[in-house]
């Protein structure tokens, strides 16, 4: 039987671009330590689904609400119908879609939605996977490749989309600054099917620690979402990785200088340069999770397909190249696959 391959890549994002100096400001924080996150994170833009001229910072529930549907139906949308026509599809050829989000919530669910605004056909089989935070399109990318062992002549998207920016919480926690000064929005699709020139998903794994649950996550004071997200997120996100790393390389009798690329979720400054540390890693093999966060954020789930994305577009891979792709989320979750081109 033939493996799924993931066929094409593609991302979006809002139209609004916002410098880091912009957002520092929108967000009013004054004092040298709040002020730090944002000039110290690497981060030198981001985008997010606020119209400058009628974005206020005082919006209700339902603003909320309704800015992130609007924000998450546009670019999902986008994502995918740019994913279709880089894989040299049509759309009535779509047979699965997995999509996935956890900055907002809506019903019909993301992916009746996308269905919708591109009259995909009335047979096509979905599934949406939600609040599996910053690790879900990889969630929702072991569904598509779940689905594809099943019917392997169908063809799959899977979808991530966030609008971070309809998730924030003015309050003095230094949590909440913390996610101020790296969060933004996107979203990252990834065509896979059993036949083309892409890299083979040799295999899947998930590793949990829930003895951290409550390190990563979301609460819900009178309904508008706030992030938690502790200290620790950094030293347990890192090790994680690097857990998964092992044992996704152990699968297969595999060493670290077996591994020609690592496509790891951006997660922030500090936990790229943790990872680098505890697996070894060359700067030049984290300079895709670089180059992503310092141009886009982290945008929660979509992150690791952006940087997915900056990989392929580079065309440094050749042909039986392995790659690592990981990313992480609350649970405490780290979620991996092991690539070959």
């Amino acid at each position: 039987m033939a493996a799924p391959k993931i066929t094409a890549v593609a991302t979006t994002t809002p139209p609004w671009r916002y410098d880091q100096a912009t957002v520092l400001r929108m967000s009013g924080y004054d004092d040298p330590r709040r002020m730090g996150f944002f000039n110290n994170s690497l981060i030198e833009a981001r985008h997010l689904y606020m119209d400058p001229e009628t974005f206020t910072p005082d919006e209700s529930v339902d603003q909320l609400n309704a800015r992130w549907q609007r924000g998450a139906v546009e670019i999902a949308t986008a994502a995918v119908e740019r994913v279709i026509e880089r894989a040299g599809w049509e759309r009535r050829d779509v047979d699965f879609l997995a999509t996935t989000t956890c900055t907002g919530r809506v019903c019909p669910s993301i992916d009746a939605q996308v269905i919708n605004a591109l009259g995909l056909k009335p047979s096509i089989q979905r599934v949406h996977v939600g609040d599996t935070g910053c690790a879900s399109a990889m969630v929702a990318m072991q569904q598509a490749h779940n689905h594809l062992r099943a019917f392997p002549e169908h063809r799959a998207v899977m979808v991530a989309v966030e609008i971070c920016s309809a998730a924030y919480f003015l309050d003095d926690r230094l949590e909440s600054a913390v996610a101020h000064a790296i969060f933004a929005d996107g979203a990252g699709a990834i065509a896979l099917g059993t036949e083309g020139s892409g890299p083979t998903l040799v295999e899947h794994r998930t590793i949990f620690r829930s003895e951290h649950l409550g390190a990563m996550g979301f609460e819900y004071p009178g309904g508008r979402p706030r992030v938690v997200l502790s200290k620790d997120v950094r030293r347990i996100g890192a090790s994680m990785m690097t857990e998964m790393a092992e044992a996704l390389m152990t699968s297969q009798g595999l060493k670290k200088d077996d591994i020609a690329h690592f496509v790891l979720h951006s997660a922030g400054r500090r936990v790229i340069e943790q990872v680098g540390r505890l697996m070894a890693l060359e700067e030049r093999q984290l300079a895709h999770s670089r180059h992503v966060l310092q141009h886009y954020g982290n945008m929660s789930s979509a992150t690791v397909v952006f940087v997915l994305d900056d990989l392929l577009q580079k065309g440094e891979a050749v042909p039986g190249d392995w790659g690592l792709m990981i990313a992480l989320g609350p649970g405490f979750a780290a979620e991996g696959a092991l690539l070959r081109w």
